[in-house]
């Protein structure tokens, strides 16, 4: 017994160690791999522009970003910054490169759930992964990944919940669901609905369990905590900037996005018809930042979804429905707002795929299970196609940008400049250090995203400080500033996009009647 007690004690080990390592696990791993190593091959290596550089700047300073505050991405992306990698920016990218990865092992973990095969979870999910809009998310900073990443991870707890009935489960979906609100506003139109359909599910317990529903009230509340980080963070100041934090209306206006809500417009007959209007849109949209096959497999395999497993394809297409009912109504140009379905849209064709080889295995018998491996043509096909679009190793728009401005300002200068000029600006300025005599200033007040004392043109003048304005709409600089601009050179600058696209004047500002 001495000689084979360890033996055996290693082998029942190693038995409990591969019941663990599941064949599903083992697919989401990979999947969540490979979708890291494109992402962190192909993704911006520095700063970018408005608030994808907003992110870059903030994070790493424990910032407070644009409403609606994003307080857990802050947070999370804190901890990210603290990584002894590369620049800041970089930290801050890598950030939405983890979280999108994540989601697609995620996914993966969900198709099984559903019954599809590891290999063509697998398949679907990196399909998932190499589509132009996660793509895209992946390889900028901003908080969208990880929405898309708590969304992910909601689906499969209640999924979690439905087949294994624990208590524990309703909890850690709460937690999650909370968690999903701090992170990001479009959580409003995912977590009702996955809620409720929990509720509908768990009737049963509830009503034999009433504190079940108490426990799970108090794992959503803990998933709100992160939302405190904003008034505690404007109690460090300066109170200039974040003192509106502490009171309850400013603190409301930004969470809530007040300043956006004339955008929305979901409340009334013309919001359905918008939303119908722009369906066709959305399909062309879909299809030229994936394929056709993606598209159609995926709308094919909801249905099948609907048949096979009412609730949880109920459940699917009503988000779906909510998903493109919001990104209709609110600009209708953001592609981000579509995650969730590009997300539903890879669950359904992993059922369609499976529903396939499922049949003809049926017919053929289990020799054909192979046939499951064509699936992964699709995720092939789109990695080649989309990688040219979406390889950002070699993006270094926001140095050159940023260089070409400081090395146009003189010693001791003051520039006023807008939203998307100026995050980019002031990441390099305040992050890294470049060109410290130099001081940035925003046209508009609230855009608070610069690390110097905020006075006015005319006090810097008074300083004696030369001052300069860089601005897309510069027809106003004189009305905006009571100052005279002469031109000084001609610079591309950015305007709502990732890129600089605009040739717009650097203009020296000198008060009325000084002009040289």
């Amino acid at each position: 017994m001495a000689v084979t007690a360890p033996i055996e004690t290693s082998t029942a080990s190693f038995d409990r160690v591969r019941e663990r390592v599941s064949p599903e696990s083992v697919a989401a791993i990979a999947s969540s791999l490979i979708a890291a190593i494109v992402y962190l091959r192909t993704m911006l290596p520095g700063v970018s522009f408005g608030d994808w550089a907003e992110s870059e700047l903030l994070l790493s300073r424990l910032g407070i970003l644009h409403p609606t505050g994003y307080p857990l991405y802050s947070l999370v992306g804190k901890a990210f910054s603290l990584i002894p990698i590369a620049s800041v920016a970089w930290r801050a990218n890598a950030l939405s490169a983890t979280a999108a990865a994540a989601t697609v092992g995620v996914a993966v973990l969900i198709a099984v759930r559903l019954g599809v095969r590891p290999a063509i979870a697998m398949a679907a999910a990196l399909s998932l992964a190499f589509t132009g809009t996660l793509w895209e998310e992946a390889t900028f900073s901003e908080m969208n990944s990880l929405h898309l990443l708590l969304v992910a991870l909601l689906l499969h707890r209640a999924l979690v919940w439905r087949d294994e009935r624990r208590t524990r489960d309703l909890v850690i979906g709460a937690l999650l669901a909370g968690l999903c609100v701090s992170n990001h506003a479009l959580a409003i139109s995912v977590v009702p609905i996955v809620i409720l359909f929990v509720l509908i599910d768990a009737r049963h317990e509830i009503a034999s369990h009433p504190l079940v529903l108490a426990k799970a009230f108090v794992g959503f509340a803990v998933g709100l905590l992160p939302y405190l980080y904003l008034p505690l963070r404007a109690l460090a100041g300066p109170s200039d900037v974040y003192g509106t934090f502490l009171t309850w209306t400013g603190f409301y206006n930004h969470v809530s996005g007040a300043q956006f809500r004339q955008d929305m417009h979901f409340a009334s007959i013309e919001s359905a018809r918008a939303a119908w209007a722009a369906l066709p849109h959305i399909l062309d949209q879909l299809v030229a930042l994936s394929d056709v096959v993606f598209v159609a497999a995926g709308i094919v395999g909801l249905i099948i979804l609907l048949v096979w497993d009412r609730w949880f394809g109920l459940l699917l297409a009503l988000l779906a429905v909510v998903n493109v009912y919001i990104y209709a109504n609110y600009l209708g140009d953001l592609p981000h707002y579509l995650l969730t379905t590009w997300l539903i849209l890879a669950l359904g064709v992993a059922v369609g795929a499976e529903a396939v080889v499922w049949a003809v295995v049926a017919r053929l018998g289990e020799r054909a299970a192979s046939l499951q491996l064509l699936v992964f043509l699709l995720p092939i096909a789109l990695l080649a196609t989309n990688w040219p679009a979406h390889d950002q190793s070699a993006n270094r728009d926001g140095e050159r940008f940023t260089a070409e401005v400081f090395a146009a300002l003189p010693p001791n200068a003051v520039l006023i400049t807008y939203w998307d000029a100026l995050t980019a600006l002031s990441y390099e300025h305040c992050n890294e250090g470049v060109r410290p005599d130099v001081s940035l200033r925003a046209y508009d007040a609230s855009a608070l995203v610069t690390c110097d004392k905020v006075v006015s043109p005319q006090v810097s003048l008074a300083e004696g400080r030369p001052v300069y304005a860089l601005m897309v709409q510069d027809q106003g600089i004189a009305a905006i500033t009571r100052l005279q601009p002469i031109p000084v050179s001609t610079i591309k600058v950015p305007w709502g996009q990732r890129y600089p696209e605009l040739d717009r004047t650097l203009y020296h500002l000198v008060p009325p009647g000084r002009a040289p």
